[in-house]
C-alpha cells in the first residue's frame, strides 16, 4: 500500500533531521539517536491518535456498523485496484462513536477512521467517496509525512530554546562577575541584554512556526485536492462533492492539535469547484 513517492519525501526529512543534529552536536550516536526518536513517533503516533480520540476498530462494532464499513471497504479494494494496482486488504477502518462532526481521517498505518456524524448521515456510496479519499492519504503516507514534519519543527524550537538558555545563563554569568566587583553597569547590562536576546529568540521561534505553518498549509491543500481528485477517479466526484457541501462546519472554531495534523482542509467551495471541473471532464462514469 506505499508508494515510493511518500518514502521519498518522509526519507528527505529523516536526512534534513539527521544533518541538523549532527551539525549541532558533531556527533552520528546522537543524531541517529534522535532522528530515531523521531521514526518511532512518525511510525506510531497515529495509534496514539486512534486512542485519544477514542475510535472503535470495526470487527469490534455491532453487526451493522461492522458489515458497513467492512463492505465498503471490499468494494473500494476492487476500484482501487483496477486504477491504481494496489491492495488495500491491510486497510483498517475505524469509527469514532462519540465525533458528531462530519469527517474521516487518515491516520497513517493503514487506519482510517471515520465520525459518528459522518457515519450516520451518510449513504453507502457517499460513505465510499469519503473512504476513497482518505484511501489517498493513506497511499501517499500523507499523515506520517506530517508527522515528520512536525516534529521538525518541534525539534528546531527545541534547539532554539536551548540556544537561548544558554546564552542567558552565559548573561548570567557576567552579571554575578560584575555585581561581585559592585558594578551598576553589571545590572544594566544583564536586564537590557536578557531582554533584547530573549526577544531575539522569541520572534525566532514565532517565525519558524510562522514558517511551519505557511509550508504545511501549503503542501496540506496540495494533498486534499489530490486526495479528492482520487476520489473522483473512483467514480465517486458527485458524492464526495455532494458531501463537501453540507459537511462543512457552519462556524469555525479553533482546531485540536489532531485537526491540525490531520485535518487541515481548504475552504469547502473550492474543493468542490475543483471536483466539478474533474467530473466535467472524467470519462469515469459516475456512479449513482
Amino acid at each position: 500500500m506505499i508508494r515510493l513517492p511518500g518514502i521519498l519525501k518522509i526519507f528527505a526529512v529523516f536526512l534534513i533531521d539527521f544533518w541538523a543534529v549532527y551539525a549541532l552536536f558533531h556527533n552520528i550516536a546522537v543524531a541517529a539517536g534522535v532522528v530515531g526518536v523521531i521514526a518511532l513517533y512518525v511510525w506510531l503516533g497515529g495509534y496514539f491518535a486512534l486512542f485519544r480520540d477514542g475510535a472503535v476498530r470495526s470487527k469490534k462494532l455491532p453487526d451493522y456498523e461492522c458489515s458497513r464499513l467492512e463492505t465498503a471497504k471490499c468494494q473500494l479494494a476492487e476500484e482501487v485496484k483496477s486504477i491504481s494496482s494496489v491492495d488495500i486488504s491491510r486497510l483498517k477502518l475505524y469509527l469514532i462513536t462519540a465525533d458528531p462532526d462530519m469527517q474521516a481521517t487518515a491516520y497513517g498505518a493503514n487506519s482510517v477512521s471515520v465520525s459518528r456524524g459522518a457515519f450516520d448521515n451518510a449513504d453507502p456510496i457517499t460513505l465510499n467517496a469519503i473512504l476513497g479519499h482518505e484511501i489517498s492519504h493513506i497511499l501517499h503516507l500523507d499523515a506520517e509525512f506530517n508527522r515528520a514534519v512536525f516534529a521538525t519543527i518541534f525539534l528546531i524550537c527545541g534547539a532554539v530554546s536551548v540556544v537561548s538558555f544558554a546564552a542567558m545563563a552565559v548573561i548570567f554569568l557576567v552579571f554575578l562577575v560584575c555585581s561581585f566587583f559592585r558594578s551598576w553597569l553589571g545590572v544594566m547590562a544583564f536586564k537590557g541584554t536578557t531582554r533584547a536576546v530573549g526577544g531575539i529568540f522569541s520572534l525566532l521561534q514565532k517565525g519558524v512556526v510562522v514558517i511551519y505553518r505557511s509550508f504545511a498549509g501549503c503542501l496540506n491543500r496540495a494533498a486534499e485536492f489530490r486526495a479528492d481528485r482520487y476520489s473522483a477517479q473512483l467514480g465517486y466526484g458527485v458524492q464526495l462533492a455532494h458531501f463537501l457541501s453540507y459537511a462543512a462546519p457552519e462556524t469555525s472554531r479553533q482546531l485540536t492539535f489532531t485537526e491540525v495534523l490531520y485535518r487541515t482542509h481548504p475552504p469547502a467551495p473550492k474543493r468542490v469547484a475543483r471536483l466539478e471541473k474533474f467530473v466535467s471532464k472524467e470519462t469515469h462514469p459516475i456512479k449513482r
